[in-house]
Parts: C-alpha cells; structure tokens; sequence
C-alpha cells in the first residue's frame, strides 16, 4: 500500500491540464495553436506549434521557482546566443507565462532531420560552454538532489519506507559531495547535459532544455553521460565523449559518488509521474531496485 503525503501531488491528468495551459498561453501571447501537437509528455509537455514556428514547453509549477526557473533559461540562452553565437535553442518569447498551475516557454522550433546528434558532439558542446566566462546574468548555485528531495517528498508511487530511505540517501550523498575535491575548475554549468537534450540545427548540433542551468562543478556536466552505460550508451561513444570534451573524470576519486548523484536524480520525474501510470511505475520499481542492490541492470530512457 502506498502512502499519500499531507501536500497534493501532481495530478494524474497532467496531459490535460498541459493543453489548457498551451492555450492560455498561446492566446495570451498571440500564438497560433493551429496544428498544435504533442511531441514528449515525461517531466514536462512539449508541443510543437507548425503555424507559429515554435516549440512550446509546459512545465508543472512545483514550487514557487519554477518561474524563476523558466525566465533564467530563457535569459541565459539569449545571452549565450547573442553574445557567442554559443549553439543553443533560443527563445520565441522572452518571458515565461503562467497558466492552469503551469508554467510555458516558446522556443523557435528546429526540424531534427539528418543524422542523430552523437555523445562527441556533447563533449564538443561542453567544452566550448565550459571555455566561456560567466554571464551577467542571476545564476543559482547547484544543489545536488535538490528537485529528487521534493518529490520524493510528495510521491504518491513509493511506500514510506521507500520515502524514508530515499530521503536518507539523498543525505549522504550530499554530505560526500560536500567533501569533494573537484578536478576542474567551477563555473557555468548546464545541468542536465545528456544525450537527450543535444538537438540538430541544421549542419550544426545545440544544446536544448536549459532549466538546470547554475553555477557548479563542471563535473557535473559529464557525469550523465558517463554514467549513462546504465541506459545502453555503448563504451565507444563514452570515449568519444571523453576525447571531444577533452578532460577524463573517470578516474578521479569523486566520480562514483557524482555518478550516485545523477542515477538518483533520474528519479525526479518517475517519482512524480508513477502514480498515475503504469510503465513509470515499473521503471520506477526498477530503478529503485538496481539502486538499493547496487546491480547494473539496464533503465529505460524516456
């Protein structure tokens, strides 16, 4: 049996909720819903919007800086964009807007035709955000396990057993990384580089989904695709990774513990989603397993 916490937790029917904040939004901005179609639900929805050129991002307000959020991604491409001509996604619209307890950014929409962006390419893309100086611009200092905490805390899919350990190991981990003695030097970081979210603009790859971005260790941009052997990235694309960025962490006395950190973050999404669908569930079920085991069973990317 399941434990519901005493806060709400996101609701089952977030696929709806998104489309009624697509709308608002799109009238509030005067975008064009024409052809509207949903291309990804998971931790947010993304809707492309043909008629307007534009990609549309709606994202559940958890807290209240999810705003904040939204608005220094928006910012902190721009700057990159304009000031570097750095290969990112860039805004449709320079403000989030708020709507239905969401919150929705539009991008310009990029048409991912010819070949699949590679874990080199990654590696090339970090390199040259890591080469650049910091932006005058807010940034937040990373947090480790800061969104997995919350919604570990509101989950509806885990026991409270479940809950109580997640949240301890949540505390160790931050209490080693705290200790760490980083290899590279701090400074922007994206926050959440893995494969996923490398796009094709046309003969050139950009980086996409910059809601983590913060001030941190650089380490924590290759972290996930380091570790990402977990979800069937072969050796040889890790080296290439490796290669291209130009710098090993492999090696490094910290790495499993930053490596421990990013498998448990991948269950920030699951823990919020599990409840009201059953392959989440299972995913969850599964993740939870091979980290309470230390096994190295595969995961599924969603």
């Amino acid at each position: 049996m399941h434990a519901r916490p005493l806060t709400p937790p996101e609701d089952g029917n977030f696929e709806a909720r998104s489309t009624d904040a697509l709308r608002a939004a799109c009238a509030a901005a005067q975008v064009s819903t024409l052809g509207a179609r949903l291309i990804r639900l998971f931790a947010s929805a993304v809707y492309h919007l043909p008629e307007a050129g534009a990609v549309a991002r709606v994202a559940r307000a958890t807290s209240p800086r999810t705003i904040d959020t939204a608005a220094r991604a928006l910012s902190v491409t721009k700057w990159l964009a304009a000031t570097y001509d750095f290969p990112t996604v860039t805004p449709l619209i320079d403000e989030p807007l708020q709507a239905h307890d969401c919150v929705v950014t539009f991008w310009n929409y990029l048409p991912q035709e010819g070949e699949p962006p590679t874990a080199a390419d990654l590696g090339r893309l970090l390199r040259q955000l890591h080469s650049l100086p910091l932006p005058e611009l807010p940034l937040r200092r990373y947090q480790p396990l800061r969104s997995v905490r919350r919604a570990a805390e509101l989950s509806c899919a885990i026991t409270e057993s479940e809950r109580s350990w997640l949240l301890d190991r949540c505390r160790r981990l931050i209490a080693d990384y705290e200790c760490l003695d980083f290899s590279l030097p701090p400074g922007m970081i994206h926050g959440d580089a893995w494969r996923g979210n490398v796009l094709r603009d046309g003969a050139r790859v950009v980086l996409s989904d910059w809601d983590s971005v913060s001030w941190g260790p650089r380490e924590m941009d290759l972290v996930p695709t380091l570790a990402a052997v977990r979800f069937g990235l072969p050796e040889a694309d890790r080296d290439a990774f490796i290669a291209a960025y130009g710098h090993d962490i492999t090696t490094w006395s910290g790495y499993s513990v930053l490596k421990d950190i990013r498998e448990l973050s991948t269950l920030t999404a699951l823990l919020r989603n599990a409840h009201a669908d059953e392959e989440s569930l299972r995913e969850l079920r599964r993740r939870l397993r091979s980290i309470r085991t230390g096994d190295d069973q595969r995961w599924v990317t969603f």
